[in-house]
């Protein structure tokens, strides 16, 4: 039997897939502002090349930034760094503030602690209603997460030992 079909309940549904949370970051390069956000569309896309993929609402403040940005990096988050996703969630005017900040030789910036993150250069960019999917191809990549965060219906979950 169908279902009324409206955003609110669409978005409940999903909250039942559970996904892992990354945190995507760049510098904007006029101004050198650090800009970060959450991510939680992360997908591969393909080996030849590598790709990646993951998708920004429109309607976020940082939206122009993401529409522009020519290279970031995606930061996937491990058991214990709540505090990171609630930092990037916040209404604040510097999210990057009081963090110990390193920078990949491009001058992307990379979050403290995080053991895992790719590097990526804009492949593409599509319209997808109020999204945009914005596809990357990694050029560098650093792997040693033992235990990522997940997200399941609106709570914060360890996901599986490595």
């Amino acid at each position: 039997m169908a279902k009324n079909l409206d955003p609110k309940s669409f978005r409940a549904l999903m909250s039942g897939w559970i996904t892992g949370i990354a945190l995507v970051t760049t510098k904007d390069e006029k101004t050198g502002r650090n800009i970060g956000i959450v991510c939680n569309s992360l997908t591969s896309v393909s080996l030849e090349p590598l790709l990646i993929s993951w998708c920004v609402d429109k309607k976020v403040k940082s939206f122009p930034d993401w529409e522009n940005a020519k290279q970031w990096n995606v930061h996937i988050l491990a058991v214990g760094q709540e505090d990171l996703v609630k930092r990037f969630t916040a209404p604040v005017a510097d999210r990057f503030a009081g963090l110990d900040i390193s920078y990949t030789d491009s001058g992307l910036p990379i979050l403290p602690n995080v053991e895992t993150y790719f590097t990526c250069k804009t492949f593409s960019k599509h319209e997808a209603g109020d999204h945009v999917i914005l596809i990357g191809e990694v050029i560098d990549y650093q792997d040693s997460i033992a235990q990522p965060l997940t997200f399941f219906r609106g709570k914060f979950l360890p996901g599986p030992h490595a």
